[in-house]
C-alpha cells in the first residue's frame, strides 16, 4: 500500500469554509423548497403502474439494473484514485476533500435515479417527480464539488464560481415545481444549462491539472454521447400510452453506459495516469 502524505496544518474553519457554507445554505434552501412543493409519487406514475403496459421486464430490466449498479463500483474506484492522485500532485487537503464529497454526492444522485426508474417500472420518462429532481440536484451538486476539488487555489474567482453554482441550483429548485404544476418541460432547460456550466469548469480544471488534451473525451462522452441517447429516447422511446420497450431500454442503457459512465471512467484513467503512474515513474527515476 502506498504511503500518502497530507498537510495537516490546514485550518478547518477558514474564510473559504464560510463561502462554501453560504453556497450550501443557498442550494439546500432550494432543495427544501422542492421537498415541500412536489408530491412524492404523482398520480400519473400510479396510473402507469396500474395499467402495466409501459413496464420493462425480464432481461432488459436486469441489464438496466446492472448498468446503474455499475456506478457504485466505478465511483468508489474513482474516489480512491482521485484521493491518491491529487495528494501526489500536492493539491490542498480541502480541495481533495471537496472532490471526495462531490463523488459521494454523485452516488446519492444515482441512488435517487434508481428510485426514480423503479417508480416508473424502469420505463424511461423524464417527468417532473421528486426523485427525478433529487437526481439532478445531487448530480449538479456532485459535479460542482468535484470541480471545486480540482481547483489548485482558492481565490475570488473560485468563490464567485461556487456562488454561481449555488444560485444555479436555487434557480433550478424554484423553476422545477413551476414546471411540474404547469406541465412545462422547457423549465427543465436550466438544469441542462447548469450541468453544462459545471462540466465546462470541471473539464477546464481537469486539464489544468493533467495537461492532457484527451480530457476533452470526458465531456464528449458524459455530455455529448449522453444527451444524444437522451434525444433518441425522446424521439423513439415511446410513451406510456404507446410504449416502445426495445428502444426505450436500449437507449436508456447506452445513455448511461456509453455516456456518463464512460466519461467518468476516461477522466479517472487520465488522472490515474498523471497522478499515480507518472508520479511513480518520476520517483523511481530519481532514485
Amino acid at each position: 500500500m502506498s504511503n500518502l502524505t497530507t498537510n495537516n496544518d490546514e485550518k478547518i474553519f477558514s474564510s473559504s469554509l464560510i463561502v462554501i457554507a453560504i453556497c450550501f445554505a443557498i442550494a439546500f434552501f432550494g432543495f427544501g423548497y422542492v421537498l415541500v412543493k412536489l408530491p412524492e409519487i404523482t398520480p400519473e406514475q400510479i396510473e402507469i403502474y396500474q395499467k402495466g403496459t409501459a413496464c420493462i421486464k425480464k432481461h432488459w430490466r436486469y441489464a438496466l439494473i446492472l448498468t446503474h449498479i455499475l456506478t457504485f463500483v466505478l465511483i468508489p474506484l474513482a474516489m480512491r484514485i482521485f484521493y491518491q492522485a491529487l495528494n501526489n500532485l500536492k493539491l490542498p487537503l480541502k480541495t481533495i476533500f471537496a472532490s471526495q464529497l462531490g463523488l459521494a454526492f454523485i452516488m446519492v444522485s444515482i441512488a435517487s435515479e434508481i428510485g426514480w426508474h423503479v417508480t416508473q417500472c424502469w420505463y424511461y420518462q423524464n417527468d417532473f417527480t421528486m426523485l427525478n429532481f433529487m437526481f439532478y440536484f445531487f448530480l449538479i451538486s456532485g459535479f460542482a464539488l468535484w470541480a471545486d476539488g480540482l481547483s489548485q487555489e482558492t481565490n475570488t474567482i473560485t468563490n464567485i464560481i461556487n456562488v454561481i453554482f449555488a444560485l444555479s441550483l436555487l434557480a433550478v429548485s424554484i423553476l422545477y415545481p413551476i414546471g411540474y404544476k404547469n406541465n412545462e418541460p422547457s423549465l427543465k432547460v436550466p438544469i441542462y444549462i447548469a450541468l453544462t456550466l459545471v462540466f465546462t469548469v470541471l473539464t477546464y480544471r481537469g486539464y489544468k491539472i493533467i495537461q492532457d488534451w484527451k480530457i476533452i473525451f470526458f465531456p464528449i462522452f458524459s455530455v455529448g454521447v449522453n444527451l444524444s441517447f437522451v434525444f433518441l429516447l425522446d424521439k423513439y422511446g415511446g410513451t406510456p400510452e404507446h410504449p416502445q420497450i426495445f428502444y426505450n431500454a436500449l437507449f436508456h442503457i447506452l445513455h448511461d453506459l456509453a455516456g456518463t459512465e464512460a466519461g467518468v471512467a476516461i477522466f479517472t484513467w487520465l488522472v490515474y495516469h498523471k497522478g499515480i503512474l507518472q508520479t511513480q515513474k518520476n520517483t523511481s527515476n530519481e532514485t
